[in-house]
């Protein structure tokens, strides 16, 4: 074999390697030690937290990463009857929860009236792209003024996420095509999906899934999307 074929089958290994419809998990991020350690606002322990009423114990969930994802208490005496507080509060939580910034991550999407709850919720975003499935919720108790109660977190921590793919678009609508059907003028679009996980998202031509999730780094379908009853 002559060094031009030796070349191209080098060429040709590492090409497959980067863009095949792999499901070997790669990461996207990696951790720094410069990540912000103090916020603006004072920050809170979940020491503080105390029971609700009727409640012998504040509640706490973890995942299996041993970050914080719930808080079920009275979580403070001040009230929170908007936007900008409902933000401030869970800011407070930072370093409990591991936001990195809340106010340039989270974007306000709206309130869900309870009765005599109210839910706050939060959109994450990075580098002006949503991430899929991420969110902060704090929920305020209307009957005992406004105190907040419930900070609920399914935030994706993207320090140091790149957003650049290493599969291309015509790839992902190959790795998609593997297992369902796909227009030949389908178009993929760029996303970020809760983990965090850079996603090209392929609509495809099926009875119950709408579009399948490929991961960006290595072509593996790793989400299917139901479409939405008509």
């Amino acid at each position: 074999m002559d060094k031009r074929a030796v070349a191209a089958a080098v060429l040709s290994c590492c090409a497959l390697l980067a863009c095949g419809c792999s499901a070997k998990k790669s990461s996207h991020k990696e951790k720094k030690d410069d990540r912000p350690t103090t916020w603006a606002v004072e920050q809170r322990s979940i020491e503080e937290v105390t029971p609700l009423r009727g409640e012998e114990d504040a509640f706490v969930t973890r995942d299996e990463n041993d970050t914080v994802r719930l808080i079920q208490g009275v979580l403070g005496n001040e009230p929170v009857k908007d936007e900008k507080s409902a933000l401030d509060f869970i800011a407070s939580f930072s370093q409990e929860m591991g936001f990195n910034d809340v106010y340039s991550e989270m974007r306000f999407s709206g309130t869900t009236d309870y009765g005599d709850r109210l839910d706050y919720r939060f959109d994450q975003y990075y580098s002006d792209m949503e991430v899929i499935g991420s969110y902060i919720e704090l929920t305020v108790d209307k009957s005992d003024g406004y105190k907040p109660i419930i900070i609920n977190s399914t935030y994706s921590d993207t320090w140091e996420f790149s957003t650049k793919p290493r599969v291309s678009p015509a790839v992902a609508v190959k790795c998609a095509a593997d297992n369902y059907k796909v227009s030949k003028d389908a178009v993929p679009r760029l996303a970020i999906y809760s983990g965090p996980v850079l996603t090209w998202i392929v609509p495809v031509k099926d009875d119950k899934i709408g579009e399948v999730y490929i991961d960006a780094s290595n072509g593996n379908t790793f989400h299917r999307e139901l479409k939405v009853s008509q």
